[in-house]
């Protein structure tokens, strides 16, 4: 018999929803002759054109945009290396610093020479043995590290690090990245004599002198302890242009020289300084060695005398 009973019909639609695929639901249709159960799948066909890769344009927006944060972070991340050298700099000088005021608590308040005198009447007699008469040698008891270990010196400065230069014509003392305020304002084309001795003039903390001819500066002729400088940041640039590492003294003025030229940016804009009473300050290049400028900062009395300047 055709017609379908009802309990004929729910078990067809049992056994046909039985057979569905367990993935999508299924229709049911039922009309006069049977019943159908046609099912219905959300599975793409192979190679449907709408898979999950990248199109080659979408690949390209995304280089260009990995391209242009990269572009925005570079000089963020430069910034931020140039002040942890200028941080890492700054605390060395500050070592330094206090290093210096036990030397000078411990020799009769008075600053150490530049490079004392010895001897010999020529104090410019630069060998090994004279390592020690350097002023950084004077600081070692209570700052041992040496100087010609890399960790002494700014990891701003890309110069040649250097004991003692004993070869050849030009014999030369130390070279590195800091230099000690021995001569002041004054040059070594200034060329002033002192009316008094002769001798040329010199308004830093530690002149280099024939032996026994001046006594060092005691700590009380220092007029301005926050306002003079004590060490500094060498003067380099490269060794095309200098032709030598960083002096191993300071230098004001000479700003036309090659010999005197420096890195305008070594660790950022500023060139760190350590002042008499033991702070460190930053101050740009082109501020610092221009006389008309700083003069008074270099000279014990805190006076500018132009007339040992070599601008």
């Amino acid at each position: 018999m055709k017609t379908m009973t009802w309990l004929n019909l729910k078990v067809a639609a049992g056994v046909g929803a039985a057979a569905l695929p367990a993935r999508g639901p299924a229709t049911v249709a039922i009309d006069g002759a049977g019943l159908s159960t046609p099912a219905t799948s959300d599975r793409r066909p192979a190679g449907n054109s709408a898979s999950g890769a990248f199109t080659l344009l979408e690949l390209l927006v995304v280089i260009a945009v990995i391209g242009i944060l990269a572009a925005l972070l570079l000089p963020v991340l430069s910034k931020a290396k140039a002040q942890a050298r200028s941080a890492s700099c700054a605390n060395h000088l500050r070592q330094m610093g206090m290093a210096l005021k036990m030397y000078v608590d411990e020799n009769h308040s008075r600053y150490p020479y530049a490079f004392s005198p010895g001897d010999e009447a020529d104090n410019f007699d630069f060998n090994p043995a004279a390592y020690d008469r350097f002023w950084f040698a004077k600081l070692a008891p209570y700052y041992p590290v040496q100087w010609t270990n890399a960790a002494y010196h700014c990891p701003g400065y890309n110069g040649p690090i250097i004991g003692i230069r004993d070869a050849g014509f030009d014999k030369s003392g130390p070279r590195g990245s800091y230099a000690y305020n021995f001569q002041g304002v004054r040059t070594e084309h200034s060329n002033y004599p002192d009316p008094i001795s002769g001798n040329p003039v010199d308004f830093g903390l530690g002149p280099t002198v024939t032996a026994g001819t001046r006594p060092a500066i005691a700590e009380a002729v220092v007029n301005l302890p926050s306002g003079m400088i004590a060490i500094g940041e060498s003067r380099f640039l490269s060794l095309e242009i200098n032709l030598e590492g960083g002096f191993w003294g300071m230098t004001c003025g000479e700003l036309q020289s090659k010999r005197w030229a420096f890195d305008p940016a070594r660790h950022g804009k500023n060139y760190n300084q350590l002042f008499c009473d033991g702070h460190v300050a930053g101050i740009g290049p082109r501020i610092l060695f221009n006389p008309s400028n700083t003069a008074c900062m270099w000279n014990y009395d805190h006076q500018p005398h132009s007339e040992l300047w070599s601008p």
